[in-house]
Protein backbone atom coordinates (compact mmCIF):
# COMPACT_ATOMS: atom_id res chain seq x y z
CA UNK A 1 0.00 0.00 0.00
CA UNK A 2 1.24 3.74 -0.86
CA UNK A 3 2.62 5.91 1.92
CA UNK A 4 0.59 8.42 3.15
CA UNK A 5 2.19 11.86 2.58
CA UNK A 6 3.26 13.41 5.68
CA UNK A 7 5.38 9.39 6.45
CA UNK A 8 6.67 9.74 2.80
CA UNK A 9 8.27 13.12 4.13
CA UNK A 10 8.95 11.70 7.94
CA UNK A 11 11.24 9.35 5.77
CA UNK A 12 12.78 11.60 2.85
CA UNK A 13 13.55 13.79 5.63
CA UNK A 14 15.04 11.31 8.23
CA UNK A 15 17.47 9.75 5.26
CA UNK A 16 18.17 13.12 4.63
CA UNK A 17 19.76 13.58 8.43
CA UNK A 18 21.33 10.10 8.39
CA UNK A 19 23.03 10.90 4.65
CA UNK A 20 24.30 14.02 6.02
CA UNK A 21 25.38 13.05 9.58
CA UNK A 22 27.07 9.52 7.81
CA UNK A 23 28.98 12.25 5.80
CA UNK A 24 30.15 14.26 8.63
CA UNK A 25 31.34 10.66 10.93
CA UNK A 26 32.82 9.76 7.79
CA UNK A 27 35.24 13.35 7.93
CA UNK A 28 35.94 12.64 11.48
CA UNK A 29 36.74 9.25 10.99
CA UNK A 30 39.33 9.70 8.29
CA UNK A 31 40.54 13.18 10.28
CA UNK A 32 40.93 10.26 13.77
CA UNK A 33 43.41 8.70 11.14
CA UNK A 34 45.50 11.33 11.29
CA UNK A 35 45.60 12.61 15.11
CA UNK A 36 42.89 15.26 14.27
CA UNK A 37 39.60 15.71 15.47
CA UNK A 38 36.45 18.18 15.20
CA UNK A 39 35.93 17.88 18.75
CA UNK A 40 39.36 19.02 20.87
CA UNK A 41 37.58 20.56 23.64
CA UNK A 42 38.70 19.65 26.81
CA UNK A 43 35.26 17.83 27.78
CA UNK A 44 36.13 15.81 24.55
CA UNK A 45 38.83 14.32 26.06
CA UNK A 46 37.04 13.98 29.43
CA UNK A 47 34.13 11.92 28.65
CA UNK A 48 36.77 10.28 26.31
CA UNK A 49 38.85 8.86 28.98
CA UNK A 50 34.99 8.03 30.62
CA UNK A 51 33.82 5.58 27.73
CA UNK A 52 35.10 1.61 27.00
CA UNK A 53 36.03 3.01 23.36
CA UNK A 54 38.36 4.96 21.94
CA UNK A 55 37.22 7.92 20.27
CA UNK A 56 37.79 6.52 16.86
CA UNK A 57 35.83 3.59 17.93
CA UNK A 58 33.08 5.50 19.02
CA UNK A 59 33.07 7.72 15.43
CA UNK A 60 32.57 4.04 14.08
CA UNK A 61 30.05 2.73 15.94
CA UNK A 62 27.82 5.94 14.90
CA UNK A 63 28.42 5.79 11.67
CA UNK A 64 27.06 2.32 11.94
CA UNK A 65 23.80 3.73 13.25
CA UNK A 66 23.51 6.08 10.53
CA UNK A 67 25.20 3.75 8.00
CA UNK A 68 21.83 1.25 9.14
CA UNK A 69 19.33 3.63 8.89
CA UNK A 70 20.21 4.94 5.74
CA UNK A 71 19.95 0.78 4.60
CA UNK A 72 16.37 0.61 5.94
CA UNK A 73 14.97 4.11 4.35
CA UNK A 74 16.86 3.40 1.10
CA UNK A 75 15.27 -0.25 0.80
CA UNK A 76 12.00 0.76 2.29
CA UNK A 77 9.38 -1.23 1.48
CA UNK A 78 5.79 -0.11 3.10
CA UNK A 79 3.72 -3.48 1.99
CA UNK A 80 6.23 -5.17 4.37
CA UNK A 81 5.56 -4.91 8.13
CA UNK A 82 9.59 -6.57 8.80
CA UNK A 83 10.69 -2.84 7.52
CA UNK A 84 8.40 -0.98 10.03
CA UNK A 85 9.15 -2.97 13.04
CA UNK A 86 12.87 -3.42 11.94
CA UNK A 87 13.57 0.49 11.47
CA UNK A 88 11.54 1.20 14.62
CA UNK A 89 13.70 -1.39 16.53
CA UNK A 90 17.11 0.37 15.41
CA UNK A 91 15.61 3.90 15.92
CA UNK A 92 14.86 2.62 19.56
CA UNK A 93 18.21 1.16 20.11
CA UNK A 94 20.01 4.51 18.89
CA UNK A 95 18.12 6.84 20.42
CA UNK A 96 17.99 5.32 24.13
CA UNK A 97 21.62 4.31 23.81
CA UNK A 98 22.22 7.87 23.09
CA UNK A 99 19.79 9.34 25.93
CA UNK A 100 22.43 7.23 28.39
CA UNK A 101 25.40 9.33 26.74
CA UNK A 102 24.01 12.28 27.04
CA UNK A 103 22.07 11.93 30.81
CA UNK A 104 25.58 10.37 32.10
CA UNK A 105 27.65 13.46 31.27
CA UNK A 106 24.86 15.78 32.16
CA UNK A 107 24.08 14.03 35.76
CA UNK A 108 27.13 12.10 36.58
CA UNK A 109 30.23 13.86 34.58
CA UNK A 110 28.45 17.13 34.87
CA UNK A 111 30.11 18.42 31.54
CA UNK A 112 28.66 17.97 28.20
CA UNK A 113 31.09 16.69 24.99
CA UNK A 114 30.26 18.42 21.86
CA UNK A 115 31.00 16.51 19.14
CA UNK A 116 28.48 13.49 21.56
CA UNK A 117 25.58 16.46 21.47
CA UNK A 118 26.29 16.86 17.81
CA UNK A 119 25.90 13.30 17.53
CA UNK A 120 22.79 13.08 19.46
CA UNK A 121 20.91 16.02 17.60
CA UNK A 122 21.12 13.93 14.29
CA UNK A 123 19.82 10.21 16.64
CA UNK A 124 16.80 12.60 17.96
CA UNK A 125 16.28 14.27 14.19
CA UNK A 126 16.28 11.11 12.31
CA UNK A 127 14.56 9.08 14.55
CA UNK A 128 11.95 11.34 17.16
CA UNK A 129 8.93 11.27 14.07
CA UNK A 130 9.88 7.95 13.24
CA UNK A 131 8.89 6.68 16.26
CA UNK A 132 5.64 8.83 16.40
CA UNK A 133 4.51 7.59 13.10
CA UNK A 134 4.96 3.97 13.04
CA UNK A 135 4.19 3.21 16.56
CA UNK A 136 4.87 -0.69 17.37
CA UNK A 137 5.32 -0.82 21.52
CA UNK A 138 7.07 -4.35 21.12
CA UNK A 139 9.87 -3.04 18.90
CA UNK A 140 10.70 0.20 20.49
CA UNK A 141 10.10 -1.79 23.83
CA UNK A 142 12.94 -4.39 22.66
CA UNK A 143 14.91 -1.32 20.59
CA UNK A 144 15.14 0.69 24.01
CA UNK A 145 16.10 -2.45 26.19
CA UNK A 146 19.32 -2.85 23.85
CA UNK A 147 19.74 0.79 23.76
CA UNK A 148 19.98 0.87 27.31
CA UNK A 149 22.01 -2.10 27.87
CA UNK A 150 24.54 -0.78 25.39
CA UNK A 151 24.63 2.87 26.50
CA UNK A 152 25.63 1.80 30.37
CA UNK A 153 28.23 -0.72 28.94
CA UNK A 154 29.89 1.29 26.73
CA UNK A 155 29.98 4.36 29.72
CA UNK A 156 31.56 3.67 32.88
CA UNK A 157 31.76 4.93 36.38
CA UNK A 158 33.90 7.52 37.26
CA UNK A 159 35.78 5.75 39.17
CA UNK A 160 36.07 2.69 37.20
CA UNK A 161 39.31 3.65 34.69
CA UNK A 162 41.06 4.23 37.98
CA UNK A 163 39.98 1.02 39.48
CA UNK A 164 41.75 -0.22 36.37
CA UNK A 165 45.07 1.46 36.48
CA UNK A 166 45.30 1.10 40.79
CA UNK A 167 47.84 -1.34 42.23
CA UNK A 168 47.97 -1.72 45.73
CA UNK A 169 50.98 0.06 47.62
CA UNK A 170 51.71 -3.05 49.99
CA UNK A 171 51.11 -6.28 47.88
CA UNK A 172 51.72 -8.26 50.81
CA UNK A 173 49.02 -6.58 53.06
CA UNK A 174 45.07 -7.49 52.82
CA UNK A 175 43.85 -5.24 50.00
CA UNK A 176 41.17 -2.56 51.09
CA UNK A 177 39.67 -2.10 47.52
CA UNK A 178 37.61 1.28 48.63
CA UNK A 179 40.72 3.39 49.35
CA UNK A 180 42.21 5.00 45.86
CA UNK A 181 45.25 7.23 46.05
CA UNK A 182 46.13 9.37 43.21
CA UNK A 183 49.68 10.21 43.44
CA UNK A 184 52.36 11.46 41.45
CA UNK A 185 56.16 10.18 41.77
CA UNK A 186 57.80 13.18 42.00
CA UNK A 187 55.87 14.25 44.68
CA UNK A 188 57.00 14.15 48.32
CA UNK A 189 53.58 14.66 50.10
CA UNK A 190 52.89 11.47 48.36
CA UNK A 191 55.55 9.85 49.64
CA UNK A 192 54.82 11.15 53.22
CA UNK A 193 51.36 9.80 52.85
CA UNK A 194 52.59 6.27 52.03
CA UNK A 195 55.75 5.95 54.80
CA UNK A 196 52.49 7.05 57.22
CA UNK A 197 50.34 3.95 55.69
CA UNK A 198 53.39 1.83 55.98
CA UNK A 199 53.20 2.25 60.12
CA UNK A 200 49.90 1.15 60.28
CA UNK A 201 49.73 -2.61 59.94
CA UNK A 202 46.21 -3.02 58.40
CA UNK A 203 46.05 0.12 56.06
CA UNK A 204 46.39 -0.41 52.23
CA UNK A 205 45.94 2.22 49.60
CA UNK A 206 45.15 1.47 45.89
CA UNK A 207 47.69 3.59 43.98
CA UNK A 208 46.69 5.41 40.50
CA UNK A 209 49.45 7.58 38.79
CA UNK A 210 47.58 11.31 38.09
CA UNK A 211 48.51 10.81 34.68
CA UNK A 212 45.96 8.27 34.75
CA UNK A 213 43.49 9.71 36.15
CA UNK A 214 42.85 13.30 34.14
CA UNK A 215 38.95 12.85 33.88
CA UNK A 216 38.21 12.74 37.56
CA UNK A 217 40.52 15.32 38.13
CA UNK A 218 38.64 17.61 35.65
CA UNK A 219 35.26 16.50 36.52
CA UNK A 220 36.07 17.45 40.44
CA UNK A 221 38.15 20.42 39.45
CA UNK A 222 41.48 18.93 41.87
CA UNK A 223 45.12 20.91 40.53
CA UNK A 224 47.27 18.78 42.99
CA UNK A 225 48.31 15.69 44.42
CA UNK A 226 47.83 13.35 46.48
CA UNK A 227 43.94 12.75 46.45
CA UNK A 228 42.41 10.29 48.16
CA UNK A 229 39.07 9.26 47.15
CA UNK A 230 36.68 6.92 49.69
CA UNK A 231 34.77 4.53 47.34
CA UNK A 232 31.05 4.95 49.32
CA UNK A 233 28.64 3.68 46.62
CA UNK A 234 26.23 6.01 45.85
CA UNK A 235 29.00 8.16 46.94
CA UNK A 236 32.43 9.90 47.33
CA UNK A 237 34.61 11.28 50.12
CA UNK A 238 37.62 13.12 48.84
CA UNK A 239 40.40 13.98 50.44
CA UNK A 240 42.84 16.26 49.12
CA UNK A 241 46.59 16.94 50.83
CA UNK A 242 48.69 14.60 52.79
CA UNK A 243 47.55 16.05 56.38
CA UNK A 244 43.67 15.11 56.45
CA UNK A 245 44.47 11.95 54.16
CA UNK A 246 46.73 10.87 56.93
CA UNK A 247 44.01 11.99 59.52
CA UNK A 248 41.58 10.10 58.08
CA UNK A 249 44.30 7.11 57.81
CA UNK A 250 44.96 7.28 61.71
CA UNK A 251 41.46 7.29 62.63
CA UNK A 252 40.52 4.51 60.50
CA UNK A 253 43.50 2.09 61.12
CA UNK A 254 44.95 3.70 63.86
CA UNK A 255 44.25 1.45 66.52
CA UNK A 256 46.35 -0.87 64.56
CA UNK A 257 49.36 0.98 64.91
CA UNK A 258 52.54 -0.23 65.32
CA UNK A 259 53.64 0.13 68.97
CA UNK A 260 54.74 3.72 69.85
CA UNK A 261 58.63 3.37 69.86
CA UNK A 262 60.19 6.50 69.29
CA UNK A 263 60.98 5.31 65.11
CA UNK A 264 57.25 5.30 65.29
CA UNK A 265 55.98 7.75 67.29
CA UNK A 266 57.66 10.56 64.27
CA UNK A 267 55.95 8.82 61.74
CA UNK A 268 52.21 8.80 63.17
CA UNK A 269 52.56 12.81 63.82
CA UNK A 270 50.02 14.40 61.41
CA UNK A 271 51.04 18.43 60.60
CA UNK A 272 48.48 20.70 61.03
CA UNK A 273 48.28 21.62 56.99
CA UNK A 274 48.31 19.45 54.17
CA UNK A 275 50.68 19.28 52.12
CA UNK A 276 49.85 19.16 48.00
CA UNK A 277 51.51 19.69 45.02
CA UNK A 278 49.87 21.30 42.83
CA UNK A 279 49.74 21.88 38.79
CA UNK A 280 49.49 25.68 39.33
CA UNK A 281 53.01 25.98 41.00
CA UNK A 282 55.05 22.80 39.54
CA UNK A 283 58.11 24.04 40.94
CA UNK A 284 56.37 23.79 44.11
CA UNK A 285 54.80 21.38 46.82
CA UNK A 286 53.11 23.48 49.83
Amino acid sequence: MPLRLPQAKILKFSFLIALFWTLGLTIELFLTLKGKSFCEASSCLVVGELARLRHREMVILGLAYFLGLLTLLAFWRPERDFFRKGLVLWVGGGFFAELVFLMRQALEYKLFCPFCLVVGAGVLLSGVAIFYFFKSSLSILLGALGGLFLGFYLTVNPLTPLKEQAFPAFPERPQVPDLILIYSPDCPHCHEVLDFCQKLPKANLNLCPKDKALGVFRILGLSGVPVLIVDRPPRWEILEGSGPIMAYLKERFGAQALPETPENLNGLFIPETGGICSDLQPEKCQ
